[in-house]
């Protein structure tokens, strides 16, 4: 479903039009998406003063049945009329109060609903979860739990790379799950990275302390730390790092460590969207250590290009490396 889309629910939520359907689903993408959000509330900005006064009464009504009695909190009806002023002061707590009501009154119990939030090529993703847990999804990954998360345990499963920083709550550890590697935190700042077409697993932990288990093997990690999970021999070892260097990739950087320039292009095609072809086969197994800004996939190619025996044409977003002598 476009963004468009989620708009025209939304509208049709506060006039009371909304089917069950559209509402549970405008629940889920508004709670959970940062993306949806901001455009709401960019289209709502953008509004004139044409919304009517029913339509303003019964967004009030949501609001007010959504606040809990005992605050006795009281929101004039003229403060909802300054179109393209409520919106950017009042957007956000409203729908955290009106889908929470929401979600509170219809859930059923046990009836705990897939969430997948995604960042496609080229794109990255900020999620806060319902425990106050923030996640940053790097490019081409996901992140799935259900819609009952932090009511009984506070699991969530990845594909893919993500940073992590978990609000603390000792009677509910949080845990990473991927195909080969479970991640156990109570409360600490940690990335993992767990892409399918690679031929590892690996968590760094920046803060805190975390227990990695694979295959009946199990680590406590200290910080600056890394466990790192072979899919082919099945082993997990750990060595000492800078931490903060694997969490470059959230700050607009690309850190590699001894990467082969074919394991660099699977992460250069995640990022920015691009297809990358090897015209000569020397290149791949060639190994690279060093940061890359990621402003442009020609500033990462001009880079490598230069400290490597490599040069590459590019033609669209379609890219051949060639090896030189």
């Amino acid at each position: 479903m476009d963004k468009g889309k989620y708009i025209s629910i939304f509208e049709k939520y506060v006039r009371n039009e909304a089917s069950e359907d559209e509402k549970k689903h405008l629940l889920t993408v508004l709670r959970h998406d940062r993306h949806i959000q901001q455009r709401l509330q960019t289209e709502l900005e953008k509004a004139d003063s044409s919304l009517d006064d029913d339509t303003l009464n019964s967004m009030y009504g949501h609001i007010r049945s959504a606040i809990s009695p005992q605050k006795k909190r009281i929101f004039p009806i003229s403060a909802w009329k300054k179109a393209g002023q409520w919106a950017a002061i009042f957007l956000l707590p409203i729908l955290s109060a009106f889908l929470t009501h929401y979600f509170v009154t219809h859930q059923t119990s046990g009836n705990n609903t897939p969430i997948t939030v995604s960042a496609d090529y080229g794109e990255k993703a900020e999620i806060t979860l319902a425990d106050g847990s923030r996640v940053w999804l790097n490019s081409g990954s996901s992140l799935t739990y259900d819609d009952g998360f932090n009511r009984n345990r506070r699991n969530v499963r990845l594909n893919g790379e993500a940073y992590f920083e978990v609000a603390k709550n000792d009677k509910r550890p949080f845990i990473v799950q991927t195909k080969d590697m479970n991640v156990q935190a109570l409360g600490t700042a940690f990335n993992v990275s767990a892409y399918d077409n690679e031929s590892f697993v690996s968590s760094v932990l920046l803060e805190g302390s975390i227990k990695i288990t694979a295959w009946g093997q199990e680590r406590v990690l200290a910080e600056n730390e890394r466990a790192t999970f072979d899919k082919t021999r099945r082993t997990l070892v750990t060595d000492e790092v800078y931490a903060s260097d694997f969490v470059e990739w959230k700050n607009g950087n690309l850190y590699f460590e001894n990467r082969s320039f074919e394991e660099i292009a699977n992460i250069l095609t995640r990022v920015f969207n691009v297809e990358i072809r090897f015209a000569s086969a020397e290149l791949r197994p060639i190994r690279f250590s060093g940061t890359l800004g990621n402003s442009s996939i020609r500033n990462a190619l001009d880079i490598l290009s230069l400290t490597s025996a490599m040069h590459y044409e590019m033609n669209g977003t379609t890219i051949e490396l060639y090896y030189t002598e």
